[in-house]
């Protein structure tokens, strides 16, 4: 363990009035906590957590009241902060505790919810840290936490700056870059930043209380001023300000519920099954359609899918609601006096080797049942979407859209595929505007042959 992480553990042995002084500690803990309600978790289930980074157990006590069924694991690099932890908590038998540093964890488990508050500001490679603490996950397991973000301390190093001194304060990595820290291979992620104005009487207080709670460690960069420039720093800290800022980002992490696609259109008759039968037969997938309308009218889709892919009957999963009317969802059910709802529905895939081509039935905005969307149903699937347009006029429109209403959903996109004539304009059009990749360009084409599935995989593969 190198000398930075020797101090860090010094500094918060010696944090014996942490409660008393961790008043943003105490609000993010909340807020985060607030955040995991959120989720769609069964809080009644005897969930695996694991919690990095305890301190004094502020977050840990409000896991306990949310999971009460819930298997904890609770750690700190602080060997002095796990003893206070246990203290609170060491009589609960679901809950273990353990000295370890949340960048170099020895872990074989793997959990369904992992939780830290304020503690990765203190990892040296977050990025690399992230990627490995999210491996820990199971198939759609949560990341939630915090971390300080960069505009935090923003009055001190505008201080510092103007009279030309090296600040003190850690940086912080702004929202953009965080967002690109989260491993896109195995699951999907956001951040949320937030500000938060601690009122400070002045700055000597201020400095006292980030060594109440351990929190004082200078950047490993930062050269020490003398007397007289830190006097003239805290005298102008006084004069120009009675707080400071803390911006606080919010990250939620999921990984995926299997390998495979969710595969969407942009509008109706766009070769969103077509697609899904190239991927299902270039993957060797199990196909699944959800919700199947139209079967007056049609095979269906699981038919025609097989038919197209030539692919048995043990890699087609039958449809969870079959509905007549070739009509939206809601609309299909209501004239067979169905009510849907997607919360009462088992989206959930089975553990298999092979991967999953999932088909939503239509666009994402495709109503199911009131204020219920085909967004939920790919919220609950939890696979990456990828996004079937087609290559003609009016394409840029209903693809851009499509892109926004995900992204503000915060729903992982694979890429888009462009069905149709070749456009090389439209291709070059939705990669720049919707700053995301065209995976694939299918022509139209008859049948599915193997010379066209032995290129489409080439392609396909490169993002999967």
């Amino acid at each position: 363990m190198n000398s930075y992480k020797q101090k860090i553990i010094k500094s918060f042995d010696m944090a014996v009035s942490y409660e008393q002084s961790a008043h943003i500690q105490k609000i993010v803990a909340k807020r985060l906590a607030q955040f995991i309600k959120t989720l769609d978790m069964d809080c009644s289930q005897p969930l695996s957590i694991l919690e990095i980074g305890c301190g004094t157990g502020l977050l840990t006590q409000l896991i306990i009241d949310f999971f009460p069924k819930a298997q904890l694991l609770i750690t700190d690099i602080s060997p002095y902060m796990i003893e206070r932890v246990k203290k609170k908590y060491g009589n609960n038998p679901n809950i273990q505790f353990k000295v370890m540093d949340g960048e170099a964890i020895d872990l074989e488990q793997s959990f369904d919810l992992i939780v830290s508050s304020l503690a990765f500001q203190w990892f040296e490679n977050l990025e690399h840290s992230l990627k490995t603490i999210t491996t820990l996950l199971n198939p759609n397991g949560y990341l939630l936490c915090s971390t300080l973000a960069q505009q935090s301390f923003k009055e001190w190093r505008q201080i510092y700056a103007e009279h030309d001194c090296h600040c003190s304060f850690q940086s912080y990595p702004n929202v953009e870059t965080l967002d690109s820290y989260w491993s896109s291979e195995i699951g999907g992620g956001f951040w949320q930043s937030e500000t938060i104005l601690e009122s400070i009487k002045n700055g000597i207080e201020f400095i006292k209380g980030l060594r109440a709670i351990g929190a004082h460690i200078a950047a490993k960069t930062h050269k020490p001023l003398s007397a007289a420039q830190f006097q003239k720093i805290l005298t102008q800290f006084n004069e120009d300000y009675g707080y400071t800022t803390y911006e606080v980002a919010l990250g939620c992490f999921r990984r995926f519920a299997a390998k495979g696609f969710f595969v969407t259109g942009t509008d109706t008759d766009v070769g969103k099954t077509f697609i899904s039968a190239c991927l299902t037969k270039a993957l060797g997938a199990t196909y699944w359609k959800p919700m199947q309308t139209g079967l007056n009218c049609d095979l269906g889709d699981s038919k025609n899918i097989q038919i197209l892919a030539q692919i048995p009957d043990a890699q087609i999963i039958p449809p969870l609601i079959e509905l007549q009317e070739p009509l939206s969802p809601e609309e299909a059910a209501k004239s067979e006096a169905i009510t849907l709802d997607i919360h009462q529905l088992d989206f959930s895939l089975p553990t298999q080797n092979r991967p999953y081509i999932v088909e939503g039935a239509g666009g994402v905005l495709v109503p199911v049942a009131g204020s219920q969307y085909m967004l939920q149903m790919m919220q609950k699937v939890n696979l990456p979407v990828v996004i079937v347009a087609r290559t003609e006029l009016g394409t840029l429109n209903h693809t851009l859209l499509t892109i926004n209403v995900l992204r503000n959903h915060h729903i992982p996109i694979a890429g888009v595929i462009l069905n149709g004539n070749l456009n090389p304009a439209n291709k070059e059009a939705i990669e720049r505007h919707g700053r995301i990749a065209v995976i694939a360009e299918v022509p139209y084409i008859e049948k599915i042959t193997d010379q066209f599935i032995a290129q489409f995989t080439k392609e396909i593969i490169l993002f999967y």
